[in-house]
């Protein structure tokens, strides 16, 4: 019943339509109309498909009440009845609702995100990824207290590796790849952008075709790009500035040996 992938990502802001608009000119990201962008993926254990979804809603009239963070996390689980039974028995406050493909499980955790819980192993109408990003490549969180965000998520099925984040492993266009989830401290740098930090309390990670050339095409667009880019063994990594402010970590994996 635990964890097994991200799912969507849904952001609220003061003009929706002006940052899909943003995420479509420079990032080459096409939103369906009323499902946001969407990435096709593959469980690598047994190949049933799956998908994540970025999306942008109007912030006016609190969208993620009761939650109080401006963005929702959405979760694929394999087993979602037993996993509502049990966060219920612990207290927790599950709704539960129909959604466009399936029951959809919602909560909010200690520190007002919202949360949403979904079990869809099988798309009827897999999207077909196209442009530079190709997928959502990590959902990173900031907490006042990272230790204990992450012994909440823990109840979820979210649980740490040895290095201290969370990896979902999928497969995404023939290629093995994964999900990274992580928290951060409150006063983290890793958000700031030109000495100036995040006024968003999330920030995402998007897989990416051919990096060098999009950072210098959205340099030339007037896009901000930070100087600093960094390259390991398992790809290279820039970032950029969307129109929030928010800073957006862009990722091309390195490719796969031979």
């Amino acid at each position: 019943m635990s964890i097994s992938g991200v799912a969507g990502v849904l952001v609220a802001c003061p003009d929706p339509a002006r940052m899909r608009d943003w995420y479509g000119r420079h990032l080459g990201l096409r939103f369906a109309e009323g499902a946001g962008a969407r990435f096709p993926w593959q469980w690598p254990d047994g190949g049933a498909r799956a998908e994540t979804r970025l999306n942008f809603v109007d912030e006016a009239g609190s969208p993620f009440a009761p939650g109080t963070q401006p963005f929702r996390v959405r979760y694929h689980v394999r087993d979602l009845d037993a996993l509502a039974r049990t966060l219920r028995e612990a207290g927790d406050d599950v709704t539960m609702r129909d959604g466009r493909m399936g029951p959809v499980g919602r909560l909010v955790d200690p520190e007002g995100r919202g949360v949403e819980l979904v079990q869809a192993d099988e798309p009827a109408d897999a999207a077909e990824v196209r442009g530079r990003v190709t997928g959502v490549g990590g959902v990173f969180l900031r907490s006042p207290d990272p230790a204990a965000t992450k012994a909440w998520y823990a109840r979820l099925g979210i649980v740490p590796g040895d290095d201290g984040y969370v990896t979902f492993p999928a497969v995404s266009g023939g290629d093995e790849t994964l999900t990274v989830w992580e928290v951060f401290p409150a006063d983290t740098t890793y958000f700031d952008s030109g000495g100036k930090p995040s006024p968003q309390p999330l920030m995402l990670n998007l897989r990416v075709r051919e990096l060098d050339d999009l950072v210098e095409g959205l340099r030339r667009d007037g896009v901000w790009v930070d100087p600093k880019t960094e390259a390991y063994e398992y790809g290279k990594f820039a970032w950029i500035v969307d129109p929030t402010g928010a800073r957006i970590e862009l990722w091309e994996p390195a490719p796969a040996p031979s």
